[in-house]
């Protein structure tokens, strides 16, 4: 009796124990005394399943609708330009300036390859310049550019993309996290930025069923929307996780304000500004520049959309990183051509990556002819968003599965068949193209990548260590290419150089030659005169 007394009081704490944790899962994530506290979510690994089935909405590529939405916008602003007080698409606070964004001329000896197994972009274009050959002009003449880096859970948390940004950062320039949303419908942990925030109502594009129909119409690439009334809160502050994410000078606060609204932007707690945003459809930017490292955006009046901020420096490499959980990519077509051209126009991509495939592969499958259609749907539909980027196909990952009868993790057998139906779409639609696996594989592939902590267990997800390595490598075969682009350069400097040198060194030949040719022809005529000498002189004086 008391064996069973004890197993019942057991129980009923054990029963009290996590229904109180799943209870802390309603509560929202808070600060005390300057820490943060983040919702507690004992489910997560279940929620994400139950993600990965019902958030996959069936969106399929409409360029009929994506042709009329452009057109549509076009038309809007030549309506809005043609008003006697157009409405301002962009609000700006200057707290400090800047300053001037001259950086050092780059050389290629700071770019020389160190490894011999770079594994190189293919760049299917066949024009004699091509995009992609246009951004990393850019890189290697300093000028700034900035990277839309979308993709699923891979990249989730800023993975990959944390070090990429770093690296490319400490070579050319550059600060800051880049783009952060307002908020999103679920709790997660990005190193790269801490995000406070309350009293927003938040959208998916993967459960585009819960927001309401005029909201559908306005997701961005982000994938995530945030409306708020009065009181609606959030704060981003820069963390120091990695070398070049604080000491930031600009923000970029992006969002809708259909009717006239009041909203107030705090950086560091003591500077503060209101602003008026007109009542309009059309996606506008709260621009800060000085320290914008802690800064909070309030809605004191009125209804906004908020997409998010973003956190850079001064100018040099900005990336945005874009992850949709779940998303294998087709989530674009469910987004805003109207609102991606809007926020192109006001950050301006130089490359667009699409990274996905992920939730795609099944074991042993070897045909992936569908899904190669619909990267390539994707990949129109992105050049049309963003009619100036380079566009970058990322291969899908290695990947291994447990084996039901025996245990063991294996091959899940169909990594390079998927990933030879993405380069194809790549090729056919004369984009660039970059093997993920192959990187992997080189490095030990999935089981390397465990047994070093670079990986979950699952044999499926990398984390921070792991997308490192992958930022790594990418990172590598950039600077690899404006290495030889500097080389190029310097060849055709040294090459004019000398022609110059030539030419200045003929030019002073031929002014030698004309000056003996003068002296040549005046000698006669002076010997025929008869020209006195000194002594002639001395004589006629006496």
């Amino acid at each position: 009796m008391q064996i069973k007394k004890a197993n019942i009081r057991i129980a009923s704490f054990t029963l009290a124990v996590i229904l109180g944790l799943v209870a802390l899962g309603f509560v929202p994530s808070f600060e005390i005394f300057g820490m943060e506290f983040e919702r507690v979510d004992i489910l997560s690994q279940l929620r994400a399943e139950e993600i990965a089935e019902d958030a996959s909405h069936n969106y399929t590529a409409d360029f009929d609708l994506l042709e009329q939405e452009l057109a549509e916008a076009e038309a809007q602003i030549c309506e809005v330009d043609t008003l006697p007080e157009p409405i301002p698409v962009r609000y700006e606070w200057i707290v400090e300036s800047r300053g001037s964004n001259s950086r050092a001329a780059l050389r290629s000896e700071d770019f020389i390859p160190t490894s011999a197994n770079i594994v190189d972009f293919e760049d299917f274009d066949t024009l004699a310049t091509t995009r992609f050959d246009a951004f990393i002009s850019k890189l290697a003449n300093g000028e700034d550019v900035r990277i839309a880096f979308m993709g699923d859970s891979f990249v989730e948390g800023d993975i990959v993309t944390c070090d990429l940004r770093e690296e490319l950062q400490s070579r050319f320039g550059g600060r800051g996290a880049g783009f952060i949303p307002a908020d999103i419908p679920f709790a997660t942990v990005r190193k790269s930025i801490k995000r406070t925030s309350a009293n927003w109502k938040t959208y998916s594009v993967m459960k585009p069923k819960e927001a309401p129909e005029a909201l559908r119409e306005r997701l961005f690439v982000s994938g995530y929307l945030a409306e708020g009334r009065a009181g609606a809160t959030t704060r981003w502050q820069a963390t120091t996780s990695h070398a070049s994410l604080d000491s930031c000078t600009q923000a970029r606060i992006l969002l809708i304000s259909r009717d006239t609204s009041r909203v107030e932007v705090v950086l560091g707690d003591t500077l503060r500004n209101e602003f008026m945003i007109a009542g309009d459809e059309r996606v506008r930017e709260i621009y800060v520049e000085g320290p914008v490292d802690d800064i909070r955006l309030r809605v004191v009046e009125g209804s906004v959309m908020c997409y998010g901020a973003t956190m850079e420096g001064d100018g040099g490499v900005t990336i945005d990183n874009f992850s949709v959980r779940s998303n294998n990519g087709h989530a674009i077509f469910g987004t805003s051509a109207t609102v991606n051209r809007q926020v192109d126009e006001l950050l301006g991509y130089d490359l667009v990556v699409l990274q996905y495939g992920l939730n795609i592969m099944q074991k042993g499958q070897r045909v992936y002819a569908k899904y190669r259609d619909q990267v390539r749907d994707m990949i129109a539909y992105a050049e049309r968003c963003f009619p100036n980027a380079a566009i970058m196909v990322v291969g899908v990952s290695d990947r291994w599965v447990k084996n039901a009868e025996t245990n063991v993790y294996e091959p899940i057998g169909s990594v390079d068949a998927l990933t030879s139906y993405q380069r194809a779409a790549a090729d056919s639609c004369k984009v660039v193209f970059w093997n993920t696996s192959r990187v992997m594989k080189g490095l030990g592939g999935m089981p390397t990548f465990v047994s070093n902590g670079w990986a979950a267990k699952d044999y499926t997800h990398i984390n921070y260590a792991g997308g490192k390595r992958i930022a790594n490598a990418l990172t590598e075969a950039i600077c690899q290419r404006v290495y030889t682009l500097l080389l190029e350069q310097e060849e055709a400097a040294r090459i004019e150089a000398e022609r110059q040198a030539e030419l200045e060194r003929q030019q002073a030949l031929e002014a030698e030659m004309r000056l003996n040719n003068m002296v040549n022809a005046v000698t006669p005529i002076i010997d025929s005169v008869g020209w006195p000498t000194q002594k002639s002189r001395d004589y006629s004086e006496e």
